[in-house]
């Protein structure tokens, strides 16, 4: 039972915390451990002048010392009982009291300095979302995807602090430098990170305080900003469920914001007139937000003309696109392929090319509303296998040299190797997390200004691929239970996603038959749709007088 004395207004996940250190054999002999009717006394206090309890503290106190001679640490080291609650601890996370967030007790976390050498880097655009609750291998990942060979070269002047002066000499791979973090720095407590919970004892009983970092200042509600934390580019492919390699077109996104030669390339629409400042930024040729692929291959294009262009395509654009497809490669995701193929060929000039990406955008909205409609029956891992994780199982550079500018628009080679990378499943949990945060937000969302439309044929496929998820095998529902756990808005508790993972086949899960008829299903249902939509090409909604934008 836990501790409900004291822990009214405690997470779940902390009262669960609570029981399995309390039975914890680390723990064993803990003075006063409970009260009379069974609940865990988790805080001694010193300040207590009365009461059975009155002298728990010392009791607490002498228990420490105990044990730092048992584990061999001295009570004359400085922080010798911090030292004693981080050695002792069974697994090194600690639940939020307030929140439940699971985090590190090491010191893994950004600190507010760190933050602030990044954002005086030359080179840094703000890409990267930066937070005192944001670990540092997940920010390396992404630093060094976004930036490259100049985030690798500032790392060390990043990281420098008092208790790491030097570095070793590392090459430009990221595997190579988050085990050297995880090995040798971390370890070492370097200022330029914070741990996820200080060290409190022998005040609670598992020497750490009950706030973790996330609500150290102040008892937020636990709404992580962290769980969806991702470079811009990132976020828009995954909340939209695009298909593609979003690790290569992430690589090449980064590639274009950092590389030197490509802040000298002018905008593709120079010839338009205006101006059009250096430096450009990569544009998806294809929208993503219209149900095209993240894919790398972009186009160069000023501020001002990308902002301008939006989730809108060029005349130029569907022409290319068109192009890239003659030469077998898929360029739209899944349920956008039956709306593009009806209606690429009724484009003819920039009116058009305007009216084929509001109609897109339609396909769009009902699109993500069937896939939240899934959500809704709880068929999460039958979604899971339609994110393209896989990608992520492998390690793609830029091949020197393989650069090709045509028409301002840009590509390269990749070399690709199996991912030997501990840290594969960092980029794997972003994608889910954004994913399936945004589904879950638009799904709840009660006036949609998008385009609806079903009819009973619609309906009656729906209905079929519920029917036949819901019949899958049991190992199948424990494991969409699991993920649901993992997901779940109260715990935001990434270990157990990283669990779940290492748990999973996901080629296996994406061949199962069941997920496969599903999404043949979810595929007729948005050839319904397409012909329904492209029945009103001619619609005045679509025209470029009354559409809004």
């Amino acid at each position: 039972m836990a501790n409900k004395r004291n822990n009214l207004e405690a997470n779940e996940a902390f009262l669960q915390y609570e029981e399995e250190i309390a039975n914890h054999p680390a723990y064993a002999g803990m003075p006063d451990l409970r009260h009379d009717d069974g609940t865990i006394q988790w805080e001694a206090p010193s300040n207590r002048g009365s009461g059975i309890f009155q002298f728990s503290h010392d009791k607490r106190y002498q228990w420490w010392v105990e044990k730092a001679a048992e584990i061999g640490i001295s009570t004359d080291e400085d922080k010798w009982i911090s030292k004693v609650a981080k050695t002792i601890h069974p697994t090194k996370l600690h639940p939020c009291k307030v929140c439940g967030r699971v985090m590190d007790i090491r010191y893994c976390y950004l600190s507010s300095n760190f933050i602030r050498r990044v954002q005086k880097l030359p080179f840094y655009d703000g890409s990267i979302e930066m937070e005192e609750i944001t670990h540092i291998l997940d920010f390396v990942t992404a630093f060094v995807d976004t930036y490259g060979d100049d985030a690798y070269d500032s790392l060390p002047g990043l990281l420098k602090c008092t208790q790491v002066k030097e570095f070793p000499s590392l090459p430009h791979e990221l595997s190579s430098w988050t085990s050297w973090i995880e090995q040798s720095y971390i370890p070492k407590e370097p200022s330029m990170l914070s741990p996820g919970a200080m060290s409190n004892a022998p005040d609670r009983l598992d020497g750490f305080h009950t706030f973790n970092r996330c609500c150290r200042s102040k008892a937020d509600k636990g709404r992580s900003k962290e769980n969806l934390a991702s470079y811009s580019t990132d976020r828009r492919a995954f909340e939209n469920w695009s298909d593609g390699n979003w690790i290569t077109a992430n690589k090449l996104m980064g590639f274009i914001s950092s590389n030197p030669d490509m802040k000298q390339e002018r905008c593709a629409n120079v010839g338009n007139g205006g101006q059009h400042p250096r430096p450009c930024s990569a544009d998806h040729i294809g929208p993503i937000s219209l149900g095209f692929c993240h894919r790398p291959e972009f186009q160069l294009l000023c501020t001002r003309c990308n902002s301008a262009k939006n989730n809108r395509m060029y005349f130029s654009d569907v022409c290319h696109l068109i192009e890239v497809e003659k030469s077998g490669e898929n360029v739209v995701t899944w349920y956008a392929n039956s709306i593009w193929q009806k209606c690429k060929g009724k484009v003819n000039d920039k009116e058009s090319a305007l009216r084929l990406s509001r109609v897109m955008r339609d396909n769009r909205n009902i699109a993500m509303m069937l896939l939240a409609d899934f959500i809704g029956k709880n068929e999460y891992l039958f979604l899971f296998t339609l994110l393209n994780l896989e990608y992520a199982d492998y390690d793609y550079e830029i091949i020197p040299g393989s650069t090709k500018i045509s028409n301002q628009i840009v590509t390269v080679a990749f070399s690709q190797k199996a991912s030997t990378l501990r840290y594969v499943n960092i980029q794997k949990k972003r994608k889910i997390r954004v994913a399936f945060s945004s589904l879950s937000e638009y799904a709840k969302k009660e006036n949609r200004n998008g385009y609806t439309y079903t009819n009973s044929e619609i309906e009656a496929l729906k209905e079929h691929a519920f029917s036949i998820l819901s019949n899958v095998n049991d190992s199948l529902k424990e494991q969409n239970k699991a993920l649901i756990n993992a997901l779940s808005d109260e715990n935001h508790v990434d270990s157990e996603l990283e669990s779940f993972l290492s748990r999973v086949d996901y080629n296996m899960l994406k061949h199962t038959n069941e997920f496969v008829h599903a999404k043949e299903l979810m595929k007729q249902i948005m050839e319904l749709v397409a012909q329904e939509l492209a029945s009103n090409w001619d619609d005045p909604r679509y025209s470029r007088e009354t559409a809004e934008d």
